[in-house]
């Protein structure tokens, strides 16, 4: 189990990484949202060379890209892309040309073939591996057991999400398209969704929202909601959820700029202006910066979503690995033949690998057992909080203390212990939150396994 990531702290406002509910709406403005300051984690960044003619991995060390020799062991055959990493059990996944799934064991190196003959595969919330073969076979792997699936999906799936309590959602490419739900021990649950394009997915799963032509469909995967419908001026083109689910970010086909809607409320609020349309969005894990594709010219538009304003761009080919936004926070992409690391607010280049743009990269919060980044960053844990307990998992706070209740409903619903905390002073917001915790060890295991931003929150600090 990997030892503590929080611990390089950054200033985000939690409206723009959508952890911040809306605030009540004033007399004096329509629809205005209080934004609070909060200070969320940035976790130790590394990143992960693939060769692309196979080969053994490497380990690079954020932000000056510093390789890190000796570590990763194991020989991979050539990959064509990466499924995703698990930084809790130390695996990295990955689909090969010849249609396997492998899965690479971090710290022994081991290469193991969890399926074969796949056409889809994600990594759910929980860090359950899910794979779909051409019969439509679901094989899945959960701390290390594999397990198949007594019963198949009724067709191949178009996109594929996982979600939690180990339950698999995607659409099926059917006319009308079709949305299901699954899971091992149940058969698929099945029903039209609307006809469109790009389709999307919260980190849990717990909402999937369709572009169609005239706006954005939004579906409860497990039908606790009744679906609805946000109307658009222009037809969507590329969607994009916030790390918490809170908003979807929209590339619209005609119009520049991006449209926002709030998922609670189910409406459409103020946009990102940008130099022209985006045809693909890609989000940092903390909702900091958001990077956007324009749909002429090989380049990544930056945009910094507490000020909602487009602050700069690079010039790189868009691919499914990078441009990317590192959990530390920086900006790595490809520049002619390098792979190089910049800060997203200056562009100031922190690092660059030479002739390593051919490679697949992937960017992770994964640290390797005894590092010295480890050290450095569980002293600077101990040294952020006083005295241990009552400590809590901090997941959102708010003006709306309707919103943070309903927040804390979904979360109890997905298995979690949340509970509301009212405020102490009286411009503290609705604190959603698990716990209490004795010990910050337990608050931040518990926190790791949230796969969305969360920090430590002690009354009376």
């Amino acid at each position: 189990m990997p030892i503590s990531r929080l611990l390089l702290f950054c200033g985000v406002t939690l409206w723009g990484c959508g952890s911040q509910a809306p605030a009540a709406a004033s007399p004096q403005s329509q629809g205005t949202q209080q934004v609070k300051l909060q200070t969320l984690a940035r976790a130790p960044g590394v990143a992960i060379r693939l060769p692309a003619k196979g080969g053994v991995p490497q380990l690079y060390r954020l932000p000056r890209l510093t390789e890190i020799t000796g570590v990763l062991r194991g020989k991979l055959p050539a990959v064509e892309r990466v499924v995703g990493v698990d930084p809790e059990s130390e695996f990295l996944f990955v689909a090969t040309a010849k249609h396997e799934l492998l899965a690479v064991d971090l710290g022994s190196g081991r290469v193991d073939t969890v399926a074969t003959g796949i056409v889809q595969a994600a990594l759910g919330p929980d860090g359950t591996l899910y794979a779909v073969d051409g019969q439509r076979r679901v094989i899945s792997l959960s701390r290390r057991t594999r397990f198949a699936w007594p019963q198949p999906l009724t067709g191949v799936p178009r996109d594929l999400f996982g979600s939690t309590d180990q339950r698999l959602v995607g659409v099926l490419p059917q006319d009308p398209p079709r949305l299901f739900t699954a899971a091992a021990d149940q058969p698929p649950a099945v029903r039209p969704i609307a006809a469109g394009g790009d389709v999307a997915a919260t980190r849990w799963g717990d909402l999937v929202a369709v572009a169609s032509d005239s706006g954005v469909a939004l579906y409860d995967p497990i039908g606790r909601r009744e679906p609805a419908f946000v109307r658009l001026p222009d037809q969507p083109r590329a969607l994009a959820f916030s790390p918490s689910g809170h908003r979807i970010y929209i590339a619209r086909r005609n119009v520049p700029g991006l449209a926002v809607i709030d998922r609670y409320e189910r409406r459409e609020l103020d946009g990102v202006a940008l130099p022209g349309p985006a045809a693909a969005l890609r989000l940092d894990p903390l909702g900091r910066w958001l990077l956007a594709r324009p749909t002429v010219g090989d380049s990544a538009w930056i945009v910094d979503l507490p000020i909602k304003r487009h602050t700069g761009a690079v010039p790189t080919a868009w691919h499914p690995d990078l441009p990317a936004i590192s959990p530390d926070g920086m900006l790595v992409y490809r520049r002619g033949n390098d792979v190089v690391a910049v800060r997203p607010d200056s562009l100031t280049e922190m690092g660059r690998v030479e002739r390593s743009a051919g490679d697949l990269w992937v960017l992770s919060s994964w640290l390797p057992r005894g590092s010295p980044a480890s050290s450095v960053t569980t002293a600077a844990a101990a040294d952020s909080v006083g005295a241990e307990g009552p400590l809590y998992v901090q997941v959102s706070t708010s003006q709306n203390p309707d919103w943070s209740g309903r927040l804390a409903e979904d979360l109890t619903r997905a298995g979690l212990a949340a509970r509301v905390l009212p405020p102490q002073q009286p411009d503290d917001g609705y604190r959603v939150v698990l716990g209490p915790y004795a010990t910050r060890a337990q608050a931040e295991a518990i926190g790791r396994r949230l796969g969305r931003p969360f920090w430590i929150y002690q009354p009376g600090q």
